[in-house]
């Protein structure tokens, strides 16, 4: 099952009496372990929760705690973490208990990589009690970060939401900080738009080399400049020409989607390239105002600007703005995005 249908079960109030947790959303995972246990009646947690490890406990207590009823009131939440780390065998009495569980006692398997070959994992996936993690993307990322905050009581705009993305990038953690701060900062407004995320989230080393390039790729020179010249405040100049060197090979990518006529489908330039669906927008937009020769151009550029940085005594900071110069100058007649 998909989160979205733990989310029923919890809204309703009627959980399944196993679930397995897997993915690689950690961010996820974590959040939604934290949700089954607040179901515990708090003044009943010492008798009705329990967290357990598979490292330390053997699946014979395991199921004798599963087996327990609840102290006064259900439910009964039981947490084994690692259960992937029992071999085969140390894994059948699990199966036994599958076939008629403990429906007063949640018992929630957490697992890195399950091998869903085993039969004990295929009899959890056949009965729809595993949860898969993983985290969103595209429009389901777009969607969560609007949902995130209206769970704090506010209405975020979807290009607000876009921004925050750019800046941030695609971490769940990072992203619900950065939420914090922004419900915080715009306390009390009840809809979030672009300025309020500007004025609130942090840009990330990630983000604001993303914003180089893109206005490098929009050849706004004025503002390829600006963004240089932050960058260059706290950041080695390397990272940010290997950026350079990656975004004009995405362009050339883009460049050759679209020549085979396949630029207009965004979900399949994003999988090609490799980035989010807006981002791949951006790139097929910038590589269709772009020349083929021109892209070329600038691949020489930055190879030229490589070895000056290897060989010549000139400050880096002046290699670095000269490159930006003529990387957002390559169309003719092109001035500051005009």
């Amino acid at each position: 099952m998909k989160p979205a249908e733990l989310e029923r079960d919890l809204a309703a109030g009627k959980l399944q009496p196993v679930y397995l947790f897997y993915g690689q959303d950690a961010f996820l995972k974590e959040r939604y372990l934290a949700r089954l246990t607040d179901l515990v009646q708090e003044g009943l947690r010492d008798f009705n929760l329990q967290h357990l490890s598979a490292e330390e406990i053997p699946p014979v207590q395991v199921l004798e705690q599963a087996k327990t009823m609840p102290f006064i009131s259900p439910p009964r939440v039981i947490v084994l973490k690692g259960v992937d780390r029992y071999s085969a065998e140390e894994l059948r009495p699990f199966q036994d208990y599958l076939q008629d569980p403990n429906e007063s006692t949640c018992l929630v398997l957490t697992a890195e990589k399950p091998d869903l070959r085993l039969k004990f994992f295929k009899s959890i996936r056949e009965a729809n009690w595993d949860v898969v993690f993983e985290a969103p993307k595209g429009r389901d990322l777009l969607s969560w970060v609007k949902t995130s905050l209206a769970e704090r009581g506010q209405e975020m705009t979807e290009a607000a939401a876009r921004e925050l993305i750019e800046r941030i990038g695609p971490d769940l953690m990072e992203l619900d900080q950065e939420l914090e701060k922004i419900s915080l900062y715009a306390l009390e407004k009840k809809r979030v738009g672009v300025d309020e995320v500007k004025a609130a989230a942090r840009l990330s080393h990630k983000a604001s080399v993303f914003k180089l390039g893109d206005s490098v790729g929009r050849q706004d020179v004025g503002s390829a400049l600006a963004e240089l010249a932050d960058l260059l405040l706290t950041e080695h100049h390397l990272p940010v020409l290997l950026m350079l060197v990656r975004h004009f090979r995405l362009l050339l990518k883009a460049k050759l989607l679209l020549t085979l006529g396949r630029g207009r489908s965004q979900a399949e330039a994003a999988a090609v390239l490799k980035v989010p669906p807006f981002a791949a927008r951006q790139y097929l937009d910038q590589a269709e105002k772009l020349s083929l020769a021109e892209m070329k151009k600038g691949l020489r550029r930055l190879l030229k600007a490589n070895l000056t940085l290897i060989t010549s005594p000139a400050p880096a900071r002046l290699v670095m703005e000269n490159l930006v110069l003529d990387l957002a100058s390559l169309r003719p007649n092109r001035r500051s995005g005009r």
